[in-house]
């Protein structure tokens, strides 16, 4: 015969559980009320690097591919006395580049899936003295965007009697990070140099930039 014996909790025993139930479910809402905004603040952060390298990575790439070189983007004319007179762009292989390079850019942040972002629990609680310490808790991201990009003609000095026109590409994406929780959107602008050419003589102001 088996004697079955009931474990009876006191009065104390049972305020004691349920101050822990409510104690645990109370942390637990201000975990996630205060992970949502933070892990959206880390999570910025870290999703324009991702974007950028995945957007100089995807210029670099092209470049290789395509072997050009800055006399291939532009072609200086000089007048008889040696001076500038124009700098001609070649449109048709720079129009090409720009739209090769918006088109990868774009694919490769949209193919940033499942990235981990770790968010530091004494960032989540808040306070300098916390801030950064403490286990981390792991947040994946995904990534959309939106690219554009536009060229840019510079002059910089390049020593005695040089001048050095740099042609750059300015790439601009709106990206959309989708997280587990939350999702926010933001800017991401980086410039690219591909191609410059050195110039001897002198450069006169009223010098033409031409397409």
């Amino acid at each position: 015969m088996q004697i079955r014996r009931r474990i009876h909790l006191g009065r104390g025993a049972k305020k004691l559980l349920l101050f822990m139930v409510i104690l645990l479910t109370a942390s637990v809402l201000f975990l996630e009320l205060r992970l949502k905004p933070v892990a959206a603040s880390v999570a910025s952060v870290q999703a324009k690097a991702f974007a950028t390298d995945a957007i100089n990575e995807s210029v670099g790439e092209i470049l290789e591919e395509m072997n050009i070189t800055g006399d291939d983007l532009e072609t200086v004319t000089a007048l008889a006395d040696g001076s500038l007179s124009s700098i001609n762009t070649n449109t048709v292989l720079t129009n090409k580049l720009k739209n090769l390079i918006t088109l990868r850019s774009q694919e490769a942040i949209s193919n940033i899936r499942s990235k981990r972002v770790d968010v530091p629990l004494g960032t989540i609680l808040g306070g300098e003295l916390l801030n950064g310490t403490g286990p981390c808790i792991p947040v994946y991201i995904s990534m959309t965007g939106n690219v554009s990009s536009d060229f840019e003609g510079s002059f910089e000095s390049g020593g005695i009697n040089q001048t050095v026109h740099k042609l750059s590409v300015n790439i601009t994406a709106e990206i959309n990070i989708i997280m587990p929780m939350n999702s926010c959107s933001e800017i991401v602008t980086t410039t690219v140099l591909v191609g410059e050419t050195v110039i001897i003589g002198n450069t006169p102001g009223g010098m033409i930039l031409k397409e």
